[in-house]
């Protein structure tokens, strides 16, 4: 998959089972609750598997000496026309206290080990107080139950957007109004229209020119680029893309 963002120098990458087996530390003062990072990996798990979604991959990164953690799981779901999709869970939390354990899901989902946490379709956040263990199963089962019908929405949005047809130099100038949004550099505008043209991927063009390429295109310009990216920067210059290109459908 890999898409969770993380520092090969001080973070390190872990599997769930290797998750089980790392120390809980003790609780830093009486309202400190420290939650086992296995556990609530599994509990989300569980609580995808019994609403229906398949875990399809996973991976994971502790940093800190073991007192944060940042995860992503790919999940497949089967919308209402029976074509399966694929969407991203993303995970993070702390013992030291210096993030909420956090819950986030969408189509495009910012999981990084410095503290970019973002999902399009969700997020849930709680303190690591007093009696984590028993409100954190119930605060993730409620935000998995709502998953399906927010991703039956959002695919009826995309395919709006697939079936949306934009004549070419007509989505040029989209381009370049976000653009004058803010949504792009002028170097990433010259990628957007780069990728509007002649897409990176077959799958984006095969409906010809549609809202659902321009929005490829757009997110395509400004996808992150190395350690140093600013994560907050891209999704805000998402957003500004996402909800233009949304406009001109509906």
């Amino acid at each position: 998959m890999s898409r969770l963002m993380y520092n090969a120098k001080n973070d390190r990458i872990m599997t769930r089972e290797q998750m089980h087996m790392l120390p809980i530390p003790q609780a830093m003062g009486r309202f400190h609750q420290p939650y086992p990072f296995g556990d609530y990996v599994e509990q989300v798990a569980h609580s995808l598997e019994q609403t229906g979604f398949e875990v399809l991959h996973e991976e994971y990164a502790v940093q800190k000496d073991n007192q944060r953690m940042f995860g992503l799981m790919q999940i497949g779901f089967e919308g209402e026309s029976g074509q399966s999709h694929e969407w991203l869970v993303g995970l993070r939390g702390s013992h030291d206290q210096s993030i909420p354990r956090g819950l986030t899901v969408g189509s495009r989902v910012i999981v990084c080990s410095n503290l970019c946490f973002h999902g399009d379709l969700a997020t849930v956040k709680t303190k690591q107080t007093l009696n984590i263990d028993s409100r954190l199963p119930d605060l993730i089962r409620e935000a998995v139950r709502e998953l399906p019908h927010r991703i039956i929405d959002q695919d009826r949005k995309f395919e709006a957007l697939k079936q949306f047809q934009i004549k070419p130099r007509w989505g040029d100038a989209a381009l370049v109004e976000i653009h004058r949004r803010g949504g792009f550099t002028a170097a990433q505008l010259s990628t957007a229209v780069k990728e509007w043209d002649q897409s990176s991927f077959e799958e984006h063009d095969q409906d010809g020119f549609t809202a659902w390429r321009l929005l490829q295109a757009a997110t395509q310009a400004v996808k992150p680029t190395g350690d140093t990216a600013n994560h907050d920067t891209i999704r805000e210059r998402t957003e500004i893309a996402s909800k233009f290109i949304e406009s001109i459908v509906h």
